[in-house]
């Protein structure tokens, strides 16, 4: 008879919340990539035209990335849920894309100069969330709780 190890009471709590910040992502990435007149409504009495102008003149290749990150995150929140070692490579591919997205983010835009420390306080959460949900689902997949 083959036993697979129960995952601990906290696995199913932690791959929901992954499940939930990642849906989170997502709805982030279709608005910033398919609704832009409804987040320059939305923002525009919030941000500067300059501010705009960030926003606006991101480059599509960014929103490929953004795309791919947000849904290997959902698809990997969701196998993590069921217990799938497909899990781990999803939450590696969602980490490679978050670090070109934040990377570019901080490092190639003005968006720093432009939002002060709100340009750097979310990527660098999005950042530390990916390398714990890739380095979480490595250890379920290594005490065996993934089939």
């Amino acid at each position: 008879m083959n036993t697979q190890p129960t995952p601990n009471k906290s696995f199913l709590i932690i791959a929901i919340l992954a499940l939930l910040w990642n849906i989170m992502g997502l709805f982030q990435f279709i608005m910033a990539a398919f609704m832009k007149d409804l987040m320059l409504e939305t923002y525009s009495e919030t941000y500067t035209e300059q501010q705009m102008e960030l926003f606006l003149n991101t480059p599509s290749w960014y929103y490929v990335f953004f795309g791919v990150c947000t849904i290997t995150g959902v698809l990997a929140s969701i196998a993590l849920i069921l217990k799938k070692k497909i899990a781990l490579p999803l939450f590696l591919v969602s980490l490679l894309t978050v670090l070109v997205i934040q990377g570019y983010w901080i490092l190639a835009t003005q968006a720093i100069a432009l939002l002060g420390t709100e340009a750097i306080i979310m990527p660098m959460l999005v950042i530390v969330t990916s390398i714990f949900l890739y380095f979480y689902s490595k250890g379920a997949r290594q005490n065996k709780w993934l089939l």
